[in-house]
This record gives C-alpha cells, structure tokens and sequence, in this order.
C-alpha cells in the first residue's frame, strides 16, 4: 500500500490557493510538476486540472451509461467499512423495528437505489420466527428510473421466494428529486394507513441543494410523524465554497477511505471499480465541478443532527454499542449520534430520530 506524500497535499493545497486567486495557469504548472502514484493524490491533481470544465452535475453525468455510481455500490457495501458498518446496524435497526408482530407497517426510503437494505430487511423478516404482518408497504423515493424500477423487481423476487401468501405487499415506487415532491404525496404517505411508519434515507440528502431544501425535505419527513428516522451521511464539510478547504476534507476523507479499501484484499479490478469509478467521481465533482453545479455537498454530523431537531425530530441514543474490528466508533453524547473513525479521521455517521416517542 503506498503511502501518501504530505508534500503532495502541500502542493495541492498551494495550488488551489492560486485557484482561488483566479490564477489557473500557474496552478496548472503545479499540478503539472506533481507525479503522484497514490490514488488519492492522483485523482485530486485530475480534478483540480478539470475544474469548472465540467459543468454538468455528476447524476447527469451517470444518466445512460453501464458504469453508472449505482452499480458500483453494491461492491461499496461489500468492501468499504464505515459504508459496510452502518449500512448493516441501519438493517438491522429497521428490522427489529417492523419485526414485532404488528400487523402492517409502512418503510420509507428516501434514497432507495437498487433496494438493497429492503431485500435484506424481508428476507431477515422472512426467516422470524414472529408473526408475520399481513401488510408491508415500501415506498422508494428516488431520482433514477431505472433503479427504482430494479428495486421493484428484487423486492418482488423476494417476497415471491419467501413470503407466505396471507402477506400483501405493496411497493410505491416515486421518481423525483425529494426537494421537489408536492405535498400532497407527503400528505399520502402520512397517511399510511399502517399500524408504523419507519424511514431510512442513507447517502442521500447531501445532495440536496442548498440549506432551504435541505430544512424543508427533513421537515416534511417529520410531518409524516415516523416512529423511528434512521440517517446516514458521511461526517465531512464539503458544503464550504471555499476550495482548499473543502480539498485538505476530501483528500482527509477519501484518502483514508482507500486506506482501509487497500486493507480489504480486494483484486485490482474491484479496487479501482471503488476508488476511481464511484468515489473519484465524487472527488471529481467535489473539486471539478462548478461551484453552482455540484451535487456532493456533504457537511458534519452535527450540523445535520441539529438540523433534525429544527425539523421537530427527537434524537434517540443507540440502544447497544456497535463495534467493528478496524474502526472507532465515537458517540456524540451533546447530539446522540455514532461517527465512525479511523486514524483520527472521521468518516460516516449514523443518528437515529423519531416524531413520535
């Protein structure tokens, strides 16, 4: 595993202070003189080279092709640790939930993909041995068609295999940007008509745009009054506009993230799958894109835990202690959140919340 020259930071970090002096051609001539043969560095000197050429926001950018980010998630899941960690303790958390012999239950996922989390959440329902609910409504929000609709499929699949016939289960499957969905579709989900509603939205939300949207989306979750939120997002400011700092966060960030990438023994073909076609393009859009374009806004846990409670969510302290055997979990005990770490470096978080105990 290479070891990240500090140098190159040094370089990068002089480099975008001259971008942010509006003297490109002399950052270029920096970033030109830099051969890096680490991952992280490379994929920031490609990024800062292309910046604002772009111009086009990176789900746009995915729209069509077959090496789209979505595809490469299910690898994520497999092999990125703080990824993989609390995707599982988001299952599940979400599993015991709706696994107490209630008679229905609704889940709301805004974010759905591929539905991987719901799979898996039917087929651990599947195998209880408690009653199983006479109706499951699922309802994805998500902005590409085509995963939705693949979502739809392997949760029909599942329910199929393993599912008795006394169970009815519904999936609702909404294709729109969350910021943009009519009231009147909150209001629909409300008013569910189950015995629970529980949400979950996982990587999602940083994408929202702008602060307005993003008070607003959590707000109308809230009004939906959900027995439990489960929200997951990565613990990093790149929301700033300022370039060099959100470079030192993303190459922090991303660089230890492919620290643990190199530690997982994956072949050379899976590991630039993940670090070149789903968080390089990150790293691109990050650093590349234009300021008014970009779509990978990601800020600190906290600021997202205090925006939970402006919504008119409670946050509720984790029930055990999660664990892992590469990382440090921290729990937040101000805002009631658990942070994954590794070598001092903060990672994903995971809150949970509720409208309604």
């Amino acid at each position: 595993m290479k070891q990240i020259d500090s140098k190159c930071l040094q370089a990068l970090v002089e480099a975008s202070n001259l971008i942010n002096l509006g003297k490109n051609l002399e950052a270029n001539g920096l970033l030109d003189a830099l051969t890096p043969d680490d991952d992280i560095t490379r994929l920031c000197v490609q990024s800062l080279r292309e910046r604002n050429s772009l111009a086009t926001p990176l789900y746009l950018r995915d729209q069509g092709k077959d090496d789209k980010q979505i595809n490469v998630f299910d690898l994520v899941l497999k092999a990125v640790p703080p990824v993989q960690a609390l995707s599982q303790t988001a299952l599940d958390i979400m599993k015991n939930l709706y696994d107490t012999g209630v008679p229905s239950f609704t889940h709301l996922n805004v974010g759905i993909g591929k539905g991987h989390l719901e799979v898996k959440m039917l087929q651990q329902l599947a195998s209880s041995y408690n009653r199983k609910p006479d109706l499951i409504k699922i309802i994805g929000i998500d902005i590409d068609q085509e995963s939705l609709e693949e979502a739809g499929r392997n949760i029909r699949k599942t329910v199929y295999n393993l599912f008795p016939n006394t169970t009815k289960i519904e999936y609702i499957p909404i294709c729109a940007f969350a910021e943009q969905i009519e009231q009147s579709v909150w209001d629909t989900i409300k008013n569910h008509q189950t015995e629970l509603l529980g949400a979950v939205s996982a990587f999602t939300l940083h994408h929202l745009p702008t602060v307005e949207n993003r008070n607003h989306v959590l707000q109308c979750i809230a009004s939906c009054e959900p027995y439990l939120f489960l929200l997951i997002e990565p613990d990093v400011n790149h929301f700033t506009a300022n370039l060099t700092e959100r470079l030192v966060n993303c190459y922090n960030l991303f660089g230890t993230i492919f620290k643990l990438v190199d530690k997982q023994g994956l072949n050379e073909q899976e590991s630039i799958a993940i670090k070149y076609k789903f968080f390089g393009r990150e790293i691109n859009d990050i650093l590349g894109n234009d300021e008014t374009q970009r779509t990978e806004k990601h800020e600190k846990a906290d600021i997202w835990a205090k925006r939970l409670i402006d919504a008119g969510f409670s946050l509720h302290k984790f029930a055990r202690k999660l664990d892992h055997p590469s990382l440090k979990l921290k729990y937040e005990k101000d805002y009631k959140f658990v942070t994954t770490e590794f070598e001092g470096t903060p990672m994903v978080a995971i809150m949970m919340a509720s409208c309604q105990v």
